[in-house]
Order: structure tokens, then C-alpha cells, then sequence
């Protein structure tokens, strides 16, 4: 996996098992709701794994030929338009929509940080009579700087083979006016976690510290400092759009390429923006249940 997948399935670990407690903010401060506008970078990156060998290619758009070399004694390669065009396959641009209403059906009912959200397809606002817009549920987490996670999995239904793998995620952060990033430096474990040398040394006997700092296998203390970017939002800040966005879709290898890598994964990253248009203001749609990737993690949950 790549950085950006193992850092979201962190954060369905870390939204499942830590923050469901309230963080002393508002609805009007965990509020993130509107109309969204996408645009996606269209800088794509493909892996095949076949047996644990990954493959990486990485292009423009989807009109140039992947190729992945020689896999099993012959050259493999991969029309991403041809692949994406096939009924039965949902690539990135459609599995989350460039048009998107966004809410937060709990948001008033609870005092909780970690949020249902709720996406509807916003690419048709005015449906015929009895239409209703498709929409997706996952969690956004006022605690972790608003990111959120929604599930992408199990979409296209012709063929087993071509159906979204369960790791198929979309994720990101609703940014907010005047934010900025300040870097400097803070004492932390291996594992980043907030530490204390003073509380090290006092804990020498123990051989742990009461900041969570253990022993190194040299005796030392498991506590340096680091380098730490840290996100810094005006108080009362409004949302204004999407930053960090990313699409991530995996498939088995038999719907790209036939039966002889039928036990290949193929997955598809690209990475996305979104500017806030307007307030809530969807089309007819039907709630959806929270889904979220399979990341190891019971379900998502």
C-alpha cells in the first residue's frame, strides 16, 4: 500500500476506536456542510500486484497506454480508456462525482467530533418526477483537522470480476479560509506519539515514561525531536472547499486482463480538489448507510 492508503485506513482505525467521545465543539464549528465543485488532477498512478510484485505506472490522463512490462512471459499492457469505458467498470471520475451536495444528518442530534456524511450526486440538480440522485455515506472527523472517509467499494454489477474491491476509498479534508500550516519541532516516540525526556529520566528504573516513552534495545529513551507541520485555522473559520483529495479504486486483475491474471489486483489512484459553491441544496436523494474501505478493521467499523 501507499502512503496516502495507509494513512486513511489509519483513519478509519483511529475514527473507530478513539474519537467517538465529544470534543467540546460546536454544530456550528464541526459544520461542513454545502455544494461542492470537483476537479481532479488526473495524475494517475496504477499498480498491478501480481503475487505480491507490484508493477507501478504512472501518467497524465487516460488516454496513454500503461504498460506494465513482461509479467509471466508476456507483455502486459493496459487501454485505461478502452478499460474505463466498459459498462461494467466505475474508474475514478465516476465513482465520486465532479458535482457533489454534502451533509451531516446527525450533526444537531449529537455533540460528537466524529460525523456521518452523507454525498449526493449533484451532476443532474433537476431530476424527472420519482428520480432520486445516488449518495454515499462514510465519517468525517472534526478532530483530525475535518478528513474524512467514505467507502467506494462494491460498484459495477455486469461482472464479478469487474466489481470495486472493498479497499476502493475516496477521502480527504474540508479546508477553511485563512488557514496555514506552521512547522517546527516537538519531542515524540518511534511511533509519534507526544513524549517528555524529563518524564524519561524520572521513569529510568521503570524503563518506561509517563508520556508513553519506552526503552531503546541500546537502553536509551524512545523520545526525540522531530520535525511536525500542524495545521492552524482562524477561530470561527468557514469552510470554503476540499484539499488532499484522493480516489482510490482496486480491481481484481481478470477484469483488465483476462483470465491469466485473474489473481492480480489492479488499483487506480488520482487526487482531486473542491470548492465550496453555495449551501446545502441537493436534488431528491435517498439517505445512505455509512460504508467505509476494508482496511482490516471488522467491516470499517
Amino acid at each position: 500500500m501507499n502512503r496516502f492508503t495507509i494513512s486513511m485506513l489509519a483513519f478509519v482505525a483511529v475514527t473507530a476506536c478513539g474519537s467517538f467521545g465529544g470534543g467540546g465543539s460546536t454544530p456550528a464549528e464541526r459544520d461542513v456542510s454545502g455544494n461542492y465543485t470537483l476537479t481532479y488532477d488526473d495524475r494517475l498512478t496504477l499498480r498491478l500486484d501480481v503475487g505480491g510484485a507490484v508493477r507501478e505506472v504512472t501518467q497524465n490522463g487516460y488516454g496513454p497506454i500503461a504498460d506494465f512490462g513482461t509479467i509471466n512471459g508476456q507483455p502486459t499492457t493496459l487501454d485505461l480508456t478502452a478499460f474505463c469505458a466498459k459498462p461494467e467498470v466505475v474508474c475514478p471520475s465516476e465513482a465520486f462525482w465532479k458535482n457533489v451536495a454534502v451533509t451531516q444528518p446527525d450533526l444537531k442530534s449529537n455533540q460528537l467530533d466524529l460525523q456521518k456524511l452523507t454525498v449526493v450526486d449533484d451532476t443532474r440538480h433537476s431530476l424527472d418526477a420519482g428520480q432520486r440522485a445516488a449518495a454515499i455515506s462514510g465519517l468525517v472527523d472534526h478532530a483530525q483537522s475535518d478528513r474524512y472517509l467514505l467507502g467506494l467499494g462494491l460498484q459495477g454489477a455486469a461482472s464479478d470480476t469487474c466489481i470495486a474491491l472493498g479497499i476502493s476509498l475516496a477521502g480527504g479534508r474540508f479546508s477553511r479560509a485563512g488557514e496555514r500550516t506552521e512547522t517546527g519541532t516537538e519531542l515524540r516516540t518511534m511511533a509519534g506519539r507526544p513524549c517528555s525526556l524529563d518524564a524519561g529520566t524520572s521513569a529510568a528504573d521503570a524503563g518506561a515514561t509517563d508520556a508513553g516513552a519506552g526503552r531503546l534495545p541500546d537502553g536509551g529513551i524512545d523520545c526525540k525531536e522531530v520535525s511536525v507541520t500542524r495545521l492552524v485555522v482562524p477561530p470561527g473559520a468557514a469552510v470554503d472547499g476540499i484539499k488532499d483529495g484522493q480516489i482510490f479504486m482496486g480491481w481484481a486483475g481478470g477484469c483488465a486482463f483476462g483470465p491469466v491474471l485473474a489473481g492480480a489486483t489492479l488499483t487506480i489512484q488520482t487526487g482531486y480538489t473542491g470548492k465550496r459553491t453555495g449551501n446545502f441544496d441537493p436534488p431528491p436523494f435517498t439517505p445512505a448507510p455509512v460504508v467505509l474501505p476494508d482496511g482490516g478493521v471488522d467491516g470499517g467499523l
